[in-house]
């Protein structure tokens, strides 16, 4: 005590004021009571008197004489004066807090304030001042202390609630200051104890221990006392301690109670007597007020509602009170009343049932959540009741009690709405809101809605944190009226902190308020009570969670109950509790899907729903699946707001009726589905077996939402048809489905955290995912692509341990590929190939380069798909292999042989995409890989080329393929050395090559490239084999001086020959059908059938082999079978040229003349007898073939020649006819021929010859090598063929004249003059064999050549040749006219013959050039012939009459010619050549008439005599033309005639007025004199005879014709008549008198009178001539004397 010993604390100045103050205090008093109340007065002196002395002196101290100092006052209370009561009220306050009040003085105090209450006076004051008494110091305890209690009951007991609510307030106060006092002494504990050992043993010591120890033990026991006598009021019984009690309530009781309970626990737990106290009293005490409760049963109202009140009906102040203190003993004594709080919370369970009152159950639940926010107690629970054997399973029965509560709300909820508004059992709240109240209340509506009954989530909590409403209404009498769903949503709260204690105690996260007295658990208990919380609690949150994610309305609500059901499946993964964890996850799974389409997919998991049932205890209880059903029936209006519409994926279990229905997901579903990623993502180690109904759900989800798996598996959104009305995604879900995606996405990619075996876990489910997924995929229904997608997702995330998962990965994907269905095989392949590419692009730890194991094992799948049948697989791993040739090809060390048999492994049935993908491999392979491949590889290569080479269903890849094998070959030729000096051990990989012994490696692997293109020579494809056969020889070209000569025989022989013989085989065998070009592509007739096909490739091969057999000439030569395939080759040779191919004859010749040719330059080379023999064998050889070859292909067009008329030939062959080039090329090899053999060289030889050159020539040219025809290489017209031939004439005939000829070749001479005026001949009359050819083309259907159409031949080309012919004819004539043998032979007579038909033919000649060449050439010829034959004249008689007619036929031909078809300059030009004509006779035969027959100098004037007649004759005027006549020809013939018949001299023949006249006339000679005069008398009659009629005519056509001038060529006509008159006259003066007779006079003078009638002609030129002849008739108008005597003699004669 401060006080004790010595003034107030603070020194003496305080104390002195303190009493100075309260003696002036006491002076005031007495004042005040000096009248009344004398004796009050007194003592109050006497108090100040001893206040006086206290003050002097320190040792009496106020302290010890404050009962003198009290007692005034206490006199003062008594006093029933207000005023004075006041004022002693203060002064003993002030008192109490200066702590100068001892036991004694507080006692008085007491008594005094007890008198005063119970008079009523000042009881505020009075509670004040028990209050200081109280807390001031701890002077008060025991009974004082009880009567101050007792003073505050009763007042709190009064009417006045100022004074009620103070009192209440005040004994608040003081119990907690009773019980906060015994913590004020350490020992209090142990001396309380003492003291019950003595009271005990029944002895009493007294207290010698002093004041603390007593004072402690009082503290204690006051405690004790007054807690007991609490518990004793409650129980409405006496108190013991707290006497002078009048009443008390229970509520208040109760209260009281529960604060000494919640605020001093440790009193309790620490000391053993009020342990039993609180174990005998208390709990007795509320398991008796339990009881009205417990037993009560609510029974519907009466519809009057003034029933009278049972009397046990459960009152709820004090129900709430109860509940309250259950708390808070179950909450802080759970350690010390084991038994009783298992009672306790035994009846809290039961409040829950549905026929206890609405308010009583909201209590219960809010105590309950009080317990379950933490996880201490939950854990003491389970370890004391659920682990015992004989206890009450608490845990298990609270959440089986709240599933209940849960399903009961709902179901109550929605029963009272189908009522129409009538109250179920236990409602005793408002009404459930209806849907129009959820619709009114907006949307963010929170809370629950089951079948149209809306329950909003009225209140919410904090995780971990009860807030009690109803349990804190300490001031209600009546129960509250609490809203329907405040149970459900304190229930929801309850479910979360349960779950999230049941985790803290699992995971053992430590409280955030942790209490001194929790049970430990200890590291053995912590597993097997870990396991029971598990088992006690999972159904029942089950059973509470479903419907609550059912019905909850809102995402929040959702989301919450979703963590809760994760972390609780986490913690039974963890704990490896698989039933309830997949249950839980079945539970999220089916709240992903509208209910009836869950129970469909689900229905294989009736185990999982069973199992529920056994848990969830008594029948009564187990509304679970009574609640799914009827959720899942469709009752109720509300439709929570759909967000996506999808088909549903075709499972096995899946009804008819279900796969029809669109499945329509809400958003909820959605965050189901999140709720399961988030689960497997955040705890997929755990997961096991139940990674399958994970799969399961999120496939469907997947499916229905329309993600399609895209590269690397990843999900993305695929738009939907807009066909299917149905089906639909909203948009604010369109943008949250890449989030889901990419959650779905992350879930597999959390799987590289994952161990092996949790991996193996997630494998096998999607593989047995997959599996279901194939099975339905049979039934062809649209299979879900799901698990295969993300198998492969797996297996790229877990590259870094890929050989773990590889093999069963890669094996279920195997199998998928082996699938039917289309999109299940794309699949499959695409998640293999794109596993093995990113596994070969992985960086691994040891790199992949070096690991063969690893390289094998990442191969075998892309190598095992090549047993897959289906082509779309096959072309998937074409594709795989080609990019990882293209990504990874250098680090290919050990895969090469896989890779290669991968590409080979195609066949021909797969066709060509699939073809076209595995060569583009193999073409990177060969053009990038070659150098870094393996030796062995290389005949694989080669093969394997040559297997794309011959497939046959793309031409392209063919001839690429054959490219390829061109690529090998360089790469042999590049890197030689290295693969020389390359040994290989296996030999087996390189065939075999018979006949050369030791043949190297390397040669080895060239005649594997050789051969296999040598087979591809002869594949059924024009285009292979011309591509083979060009790479084949190409090659050989280039790279065939690698081989050794030893392997040179074995190409040769096992290479080439054999290909020759089999192209032979293969074209004679080849159809001629026409090839369909099947519309797409044009073929040229010249390859539109098999054989003409095939002949390509007989050219190609020929040609490249006679290639190989020049170029290696020398080589052959050495290895000494030459001969032999000499002859073989030029058989071969023989064998194509008489193909009836033109194309291939063609080319069997000029690979003749290659060889021929080729030989020619080498001869030099040759020395000595042996070589010479063998050099003649060889040519005899040659001339042979080339004879047999000529014969033989011209004979054909021959032997068709004898068939004329026959109507369609009987075979095509009858009809083969060579062509120009073929002929051309065989004539042009024989002077390389020729050129050898000249010197044995005979007469049958060239006859043999001629015999082919004139077949050859008489071949008719088809229209389709008319461009052949046109020769560039000279300027003639020539084709080739016929300059070729001519050539040879030409060739033949030089060795003939050659003064060094052998007189053998001499003897040829007249043979080549005849032979070329056969060919002469060809220029008139072109060979007839195209009239036979057209004669038989409409016979034939269908032949070699044309495309469908006959064979049309052309003949122009003949002219030119005959020409030519002509030509040389004449120059060999010129230059052998006096050989012997020509004379001989009469081969003048010959060319005549030969020349007569061009110039009887004249106009009529195919070319006018033809005629005039042969006038030219006779004219030539005769020039020289006639000397010759006038020499040896005997030789020559026969030609005579030929020359005279031919002559006659030129001159006077029976073709017409008019102006229009030559032109006026043409036709004087003729006229001059006719001209020329004349002239020669006049020069050459008319001056030697007396050395020629006079039969042939007859024939000569009667032509002259016709020329000068027959130019003016009607029958050679076409009177439409106004062509001049021949009048110079004319007057040319007539001059000779008349220089023939009438002038003697020379001199009188150059005065002739004809200007043109040749000065150098010859006289005409004396011999045969009679037949000129008469040849020359007929000549002048006719003509004078001739010109009459001609002016007769024309004087009578001008009269007729009047005004109209006559046609030009009349006065043409007209005008050469006079001029000739003026000639004849002028030559008839001139000429002596034996030669003109008599009538010839007459007849002229006889033409005078017609002159004269022409003298009215009005043309000037008419007029010049007729001017001419008149004047010439002057001399005539007086007859010379002689003519006059002869008249007189010749009138006496007549």
């Amino acid at each position: 005590m401060s006080f004790v010993g010595g003034g107030v604390v603070g020194g003496g100045t305080d104390v002195h004021k303190f009493v100075e103050a309260l003696q002036a205090d006491f002076k005031t008093l007495s004042l005040e009571t000096k009248k009344k109340y004398p004796q009050i007065k007194e003592a109050c002196e006497e108090a100040i008197s001893k206040l006086c002395t206290a003050g002097s002196s320190q040792q009496n101290s106020v302290y010890y004489t404050v009962n003198q100092i009290l007692y005034p006052l206490v006199q003062g209370c008594e006093t029933k004066d207000l005023k004075i009561i006041k004022f002693c009220l203060g002064m003993m306050q002030r008192l109490i807090t200066q702590q100068v009040v001892d036991q004694k003085g507080a006692l008085y105090i007491t008594n005094a304030l007890w008198t005063l209450m119970e008079h009523n006076i000042e009881e505020v004051k009075v509670l004040q001042t028990v209050t200081l008494l109280l807390t001031t110091n701890l002077v008060v305890h025991g009974d004082t202390l009880a009567k101050a209690l007792v003073l505050c009951f009763r007042l709190h007991y009064t009417k006045n609630p100022t004074i009620v609510n103070t009192a209440g307030a005040t004994i608040r106060q003081l119990v907690s200051l009773v019980f906060e006092r015994v913590y004020l002494e350490k020992d209090s504990v142990h001396s309380l104890q003492q003291q019950q050992q003595q009271q005990q043993s029944g002895t009493s010591s007294p207290d010698a221990d002093g004041n603390s120890t007593q004072d402690g033990q009082t503290f204690a026991m006051d405690a004790f006392h007054l807690f007991q006598d609490l518990v004793q009021l409650v129980n409405a019984e006496q108190p013991y301690w707290l006497l002078g009690m009048t009443e008390m309530t229970r509520t208040f009781g109760l209260e009281l109670l529960e604060a000494v309970l919640s605020n001093f626990s440790a009193v309790f737990h620490e000391n053993q007597e009020f342990r039993l106290l609180l174990k005998e009293r208390v709990c007795a005490l509320v398991i008796k007020l339990f009881s009205p409760n417990v037993k009560h049963r609510q029974l519907p109202a009466p519809s009057n509602g003034t029933a009278a009140v049972p009397v046990d009906k459960p009152y709820f102040p004090i129900s709430m009170r109860l509940l309250r203190l259950v708390a808070i003993l179950i909450q802080k004594y759970h350690t010390i009343l084991v038994t009783e709080c298992e009672i306790f919370l035994s009846l809290i369970i039961k409040f829950l049932d549905p026929d206890k009152p609405h308010w009583q159950r909201a209590l219960a639940l809010e105590v309950i959540h009080k317990l379950v926010t933490r996880s201490t107690l939950i854990a003491f629970f389970c370890k004391s009741y659920d682990l015992k054997n004989h206890a009450t399973h608490i845990v298990h029965d609270m959440i089986a009690a709240m599933g209940s509560y849960v399903r009961y709300s709902l179901i109550n909820a929605s029963a009272v709405l189908s009522n129409g508004g009538q109250q179920a059992v236990g409602a005793a709240g408002q009404q459930p809101s209806t849907l129009s109240a959820l619709a009114s209340g907006g949307n963010n509506q929170c809370g629950f809605m089951f079948r149209g009954a809306y329950l909003p989530l009225v209140a919410t909590f904090a995780p971990g944190l009860s807030k009690a409403v109803y349990l804190e209404m300490l001031d209600k009498l009546d129960a509250p009226n609490i809203p329907d769903s405040y149970g459900i949503s304190l229930a929801y709260a309850i479910l979360l902190d349960m779950t999230r204690s049941i985790g803290g105690v699992i995971q053992r996260t430590p409280e955030l308020h942790p209490s001194h007295n929790m049970a430990v658990i200890t590291e053995e208990e912590h597993k097997p009570l870990c396991l029971q919380l598990i088992n006690s609690s999972w159904s029942g949150l089950l059973s509470a969670f479903i419907p609550l994610v059912e019905t909850s309305i809102d995402e929040g609500t959702t989301e919450n109950i979703l963590k809760a059901m994760q972390n609780y499946a986490a913690l039974c993964g963890m704990l490896d509790q698989l039933q309830p964890r997949d249950a839980f996850i079945m539970a999220m799974c089916r709240a992903s899907f509208p209910p009836h389409y869950a129970m469909s997919i689900f229905a294989n998991a009736a185990q999982l729903d069973a199992d529920l049932r056994c848990h969830t205890r008594s029948g009564s209880q187990d509304l679970s699946s009574q609640f799914i059903n009827s959720c899942n029936a469709d009752g109720g209006d509300f439709r929570p707001q759909i967000v996506a519409v999808g088909t549903p994926l075709p499972s096995a279990s899946l009804p008819h009726s279900v796969m029809q229905a669109p499945v329509m997901l809400t958003n909820k579903n959605l965050q189901c589905m999140r709720a399961i990623l988030l689960l497997a993502h955040n705890n997929g180690s755990i997961l096991g077996t139940s990674w399958h109904i994970v799969l399961q759900t999120l496939q469907h989800l997947v499916w229905i939402l329309g993600l399609k798996p895209s590269t690397g598996g990843s999900l993305q959104a695929m738009p939907k048809p807009a066909v299917e009305a149905n089906v639909g995604i909203q948009t604010a879900v369109m943008a949250d489905l890449p989030v889901l995606s990419q959650m779905i996405g992350q879930l597999f990619e959390s799987s590289q955290y994952l161990d092996d075996v949790a991996l193996h876990h997630l494998i096998d489910a999607l593989c047995k995912l997959s599996h279901e997924a194939m099975e339905l995929a049979y039934a062809n229904r649209e299979p879900s692509l799901f698990a295969v997608a993300k198998l492969m997702e797996t297996g790229l995330v877990n590259m870094p341990r890929i050989e773990v998962l590889w093999r069963p990965l890669t094996n279920h994907l195997l199998e998928v590929c082996q699938h039917r269905h289309i999109r299940m095989r794309e699949w499959g392949v695409e998640a293999i190939t794109y596993l093995v590419k990113s596994a070969l692009q992985f960086k691994h730890k040891q790199p992949l380069k070096e690991n063969l194991e690893l390289q094998t094992m990442l191969l075998s799948p892309l190598s095992e798909l090549s047993t897959v049948l289906h082509a779309d697989v096959r072309q998937r791993q074409l594709d795989c292999v080609l990019q990882i040739l293209n990504t990874a090809g250098e680090i290919l060390s050990f895969g090469w042989p896989a890779i290669i048999e991968i590409i080979g492994a195609v066949n021909e049935h797969h066709g060509e995409p699939l073809i076209r993908t595995a060569f583009q491999c193999l073409q990177l392979v060969i053009t990038d890989f070659l150098t870094v491949m393996p030796w062995r590889c290389l005949p694989l290569c080669i093969s394997t080329a040559a297997k794309f080479g011959s497939q046959t269903q793309e031409l392209n890849i063919s001839l690429t393929a054959i490219g390829l094998m061109w690529n090998i070959s360089d790469f042999f030729n590049q890197n030689q050395d290295k693969l020389m000096s390359t040994q290989l051990e296996d030999v087996a990989i390189l065939p075999d090559f018979p006949g050369t012994l030791k043949m190297p490696q390397f040669d080895k692997l060239w005649m594997c490239l050789y051969a296999k293109l040598g087979e591809l020579c002869v594949d059924l494809r024009p285009a292979v084999r011309k591509s083979a056969g060009q790479t084949l020889f190409s090659t050989i070209a280039a790279h065939g001086s690698l081989l050794n000569p030893p392997t040179w025989q074995a190409l040769v022989w096992q290479v080439l020959f054999p290909l020759l013989d089999n192209v032979r085989a293969l074209s004679s065998s080849a159809s001629n059908e026409k090839v369909d070009a099947s519309g797409n592509i044009l073929i040229h007739h010249s390859r539109n059938t098999a054989q003409k096909q095939w002949a390509e490739t007989q050219v190609l091969t020929l040609s490249g082999v006679c290639r190989v057999f020049n170029t290696k000439r020398e080589l052959l030569q050495m290895l000494g079978d030459f001969e032999r395939a000499w002859s073989l080759i030029l058989e071969f040779i023989q064998n194509a040229a008489l193909s009836k191919n033109g194309e291939v004859s063609l080319a069997a010749l000029k690979s003749l003349q290659e060889i021929m040719y080729h030989t020619s330059t080498e001869r030099g080379l040759k020395d000595g007898q042996t070589a010479q023999q063998q050099d003649e064998e060889i040519w005899n050889i040659a001339w042979n073939i080339w004879l047999s070859i000529g014969m033989e292909s011209t004979k054909m067009s021959a032997t068709t020649r004898l068939l004329p008329g026959v109507p369609g030939g009987d075979s095509q062959e009858d009809f083969y006819i060579p062509s120009q080039a073929f002929l051309t090329a065989l004539i042009q090899i024989f002077p390389a021929i020729f050129q050898h053999i000249q010197v044995r060289f005979s007469a049958s030889d060239f006859d043999k010859f001629c015999t082919v050159l004139t077949n050859a020539v008489c071949i008719p040219v088809q229209t389709d090598a008319v461009p052949y025809i046109m020769s560039t290489v000279s300027d003639t017209l020539l084709t080739p063929l016929h300059d070729g031939i001519l050539e040879c004439m030409e060739l033949i005939q030089k060795e003939a004249i050659r003064p060094d000829s052998e007189s053998s070749i001499r003897q040829l001479i007249p043979a080549i003059f005849r032979q070329l005026l056969i060919f002469s001949k060809f220029a008139c009359a072109p060979p007839t064999f195209q009239q036979s050819v057209e004669h038989n083309k409409y016979g034939k259907s269908g032949n070699h050549y044309a495309n469908n159409a006959s064979v049309e031949v052309v003949s122009m080309n003949y002219i030119p040749f005959g020409e030519k012919s002509i030509s040389i004819c004449v120059k060999l004539y010129q230059s052998t006219a006096t050989e012997d043998s020509v004379v001989q032979e009469q081969i003048l007579h010959d060319i005549i013959k030969a020349l007569r038909t061009p110039l009887a033919m004249k106009y009529k000649c195919l070319s006018s050039s033809t005629w005039k060449l042969a006038i030219s050439s006779l004219i030539s010829v005769l020039h020289t012939g006639l000397k010759v034959a006038r020499t040896k004249p005997q030789h020559f008689a026969s030609q005579w009459d030929d020359l005279a007619d031919t002559l006659d036929k030129f001159l006077f031909p029976i073709s017409v010619c008019t102006i229009e078809d030559r032109g006026l300059e043409e036709i004087v030009l003729d006229e001059t050549i006719d001209c020329q004509v004349i002239e020669l006779l006049r020069d050459e035969v008319l001056p030697y008439a007396h050395e020629l027959p006079h039969q042939f100098i007859m024939q000569i004037v009667v032509l002259l005599n016709k020329g000068s007649i027959h130019s003016a004759s009607d029958s050679n005027i076409c009177y439409e033309s106004d062509w001049k006549l021949r009048e110079i020809f004319a007057k040319t013939c007539f001059e000779t005639l008349l220089q023939f018949s009438l002038l003697e001299d020379q001199a009188t023949a150059t005065a002739c007025n004809n200007n043109r006249l040749n000065a150098n006339l010859l006289t005409a000679g004396g011999a045969g004199a009679v037949n000129k005069d008469f040849a020359g008398r007929l000549a002048v009659t006719a003509l004078l005879h001739r010109f009459q009629e001609v002016l007769k005519r024309f004087n009578d056509d001008e009269r007729q014709s009047g005004k109209c001038p006559l046609p030009r060529f009349r006065l043409s006509e007209i005008s050469f008549v006079l001029k000739a008159i003026a000639t004849l006259v002028v030559s008839m003066k001139k000429a002596p008198a034996s030669k003109v007779n008599k009538p010839a006079w007459d007849l002229l003078i006889g033409l005078y009178p017609y002159l004269v009638d022409c003298t009215t002609t009005t043309s000037p030129e008419v007029s010049r001539s007729l001017r001419e002849a008149l004047l010439q008739y002057t001399d005539l108008l007086q007859a010379p004397s002689y003519v006059k005597d002869n008249a007189i003699q010749s009138n006496g004669q007549q």
